[in-house]
């Protein structure tokens, strides 16, 4: 397998091609002849729900784990609480939590009685050791994935026991919106044993107190869950014995597998897919993600894209109304104003929508210097989302004069160019001067970011100066004054004004090309019921039915 290769010679108009169908079907993890993917007969073995996700990036352990990896740990991981379908929070470990007035000290109550998933009851010792691993760098290896969750907000002195069912975290600043950093949506922490290794190696036992627990697991193919006797939630009866988690490169190549009753369920269907399907044979359902999606980064410390009317000029060639209405089929996302407050109910409706206005554009690319426009590599990698995405910014950046080349990443989740957090983190200081086609140091480049119930992690790992996950690397005061400023308000008032304040900052700075929030799509049997699939794309099959 080729790791970069061309877009032009890799994605076919559909965003399909023949490498990624192949190895889709390899992926299942037995050899499946063409014609049998798209004629065979019968279902999956009795008391199995087969499921169709995305691949993994990197291994499935819980300080390594982004990206695809992700998905896997939804099944045996267990939070302190669940991010919900629609974006709200769900006690799961933690009963309840309360807060001090000023949203600085958070204390968690935690559930009596529950135990990991080999028997071992989970204590807040437990949980203390969660959170306060992930910053010994000695320890991890420096390979935490979570710590920036808590970049100038946490410590680990700041996690106390405070008895036998209370864990309190005390914090650096007010942050209204806490819960979620210690929530599903902070994917990496699920509770894991005291003093046990998060690392590489967790995922051969995935030991966490989650409904299910991992039988096999292939790394990048497939993994086999069982019901796990020891779940705390005496009312977790599903229909199903066993769940298959099969790992497609394009969710178009598994939709032969669906149809013939080799899958049960998509958990990311692309909107043109989801509407050829028969609703009389299947049921589609779509969750709101949030402000995730696909965000494409214009690096603002090296390349061509310093000058920020460079940037504007690109998001003003953009046709955002075309492109949800033509691509997206008005099903897979809504309109975006190329920052991450738009679809929560924080943002301020009176900053205005961006629209495609090539003359100014224009006219900006001249007092910029560069009227004709440049060459400029485009780095991501290949999925079918993306593709699309990246079409879309080739064909708008040309009516502008830049010239983008799309260099798009062939491997596993990208895992072997543009997910090689090399370098790593994104920090101001230093400025890399070079762009080697991986995300936090490719000139500009697509990042595919799950969908969070409130925009804070977007906020402090993607557009704050001091973010480890961002792409754009903007280091702008005016920024991070209002990030905090949202992070520290406790009223919906407050909240907004801080959230206009940002637009504007977006606007201004125009880090990133935001097009659309998406719409997650999935599909199942209509047989098959009790799935829920969140912003995050983390599965819940705790009531999950073969009627």
């Amino acid at each position: 397998m080729s790791t970069i290769e061309q877009t032009s010679n890799e994605v076919s108009t559909n965003g399909l091609s023949r490498r990624h169908f192949i190895q889709a079907a390899a992926a299942t993890g037995v050899a499946i002849p063409f014609a049998q993917m798209i004629g065979g007969s019968g279902a999956g073995a009795a008391g199995t729900l087969k499921v169709a996700t995305g691949k993994q990036e990197h291994v499935a352990a819980p300080w390594e784990t982004s990206g695809g990896s992700l998905f896997i740990l939804s099944m045996v991981g267990e939070w302190l609480c669940w991010q919900k379908q629609d974006g709200s929070l769900e006690p799961r470990i933690a009963e309840s939590w309360t807060s001090s007035a000023d949203a600085k000290q958070w204390a968690f109550k935690i559930r009596s009685g529950v135990k990991f998933n080999d028997g071992s009851a989970l204590t807040a010792d437990d949980i203390v050791y969660t959170f306060t691993s992930i910053f010994d760098k000695k320890l991890t290896k420096g390979i935490s994935q979570s710590k920036g969750n808590y970049d100038n907000i946490l410590e680990p002195k700041g996690v106390v026991k405070v008895d036998a069912n209370t864990v309190q975290f005390n914090l650096l600043q007010p942050v209204a919106n806490f819960p979620y950093f210690v929530s599903s949506a902070g994917y990496g922490m699920c509770i894991i044993k005291n003093k046990s290794f998060g690392g590489a190696g967790w995922e051969k036992t995935m030991i966490s107190a989650g409904p299910w627990k991992m039988v096999s697991h292939v790394n990048t193919e497939n993994t086999v869950y069982e019901k796990n006797p020891y779940y705390w939630d005496t009312t977790f009866k599903p229909g199903f014995d066993r769940v298959e988690f099969i790992q497609f490169l394009s969710s178009a190549a598994a939709l032969p597998l669906l149809k013939t009753g080799k899958l049960d369920y998509i958990q990311a269907l692309e909107a043109s897919d989801a509407l050829s399907l028969d609703k009389s044979k299947f049921n589609l359902s779509t969750t709101k993600m949030g402000a995730g999606g696909v965000h494409a980064h214009m690096r603002t410390n090296f390349g061509p894209f310093q000058d920020k009317r460079v940037r504007e000029a690109a998001a003003l060639s953009v046709d955002r109304v075309g492109f949800i209405a033509g691509v997206l089929k008005g099903l897979g996302g809504v309109i975006a104003n190329d920052s991450v407050m738009d679809p929560y109910t924080s943002v301020d409706k009176s900053v205005p929508q961006r629209k495609q206005d090539l003359a100014k554009a224009k006219a900006l690319m001249a007092e910029a210097g560069v009227p004709n426009g440049f060459k400029v590599d485009l780095s991501t990698w290949a999925r079918d989302d993306i593709n699309k995405y990246a079409k879309l910014i080739k064909s708008s950046l040309a009516k502008i004069g830049i010239k983008v080349n799309l260099v798009i990443d062939g491997s596993d989740g990208g895992s072997a160019v543009y997910y090689t957090y090399d370098p790593y983190p994104s920090k101001p200081g230093k400025v890399n001067q070079f762009d080697n086609h991986s995300w936090l140091a490719s000139n500009l480049g697509i990042t595919e970011w799950a969908g969070r119930g409130v925009p804070d992690t977007y906020l402090m790992r993607e557009f704050r100066s001091s973010g480890d996950w961002s792409g754009a690397m903007l280091d702008s005061r005016v920024m991070d004054a209002a990030i905090d400023e949202f992070l520290q308000a406790l009223t919906p008032a407050a909240k907004k004004k801080a959230s206009k304040a940002i637009q504007l900052a977006c606007l201004a700075e125009t880090p990133y090309l935001i097009v659309s929030t998406a719409i997650n799509v999935t599909v199942s049997r209509k047989t098959v019921t009790g799935l829920v699939v969140n912003g995050m794309l983390q599965i819940d099959c705790r009531n999950i039915q073969n009627v």
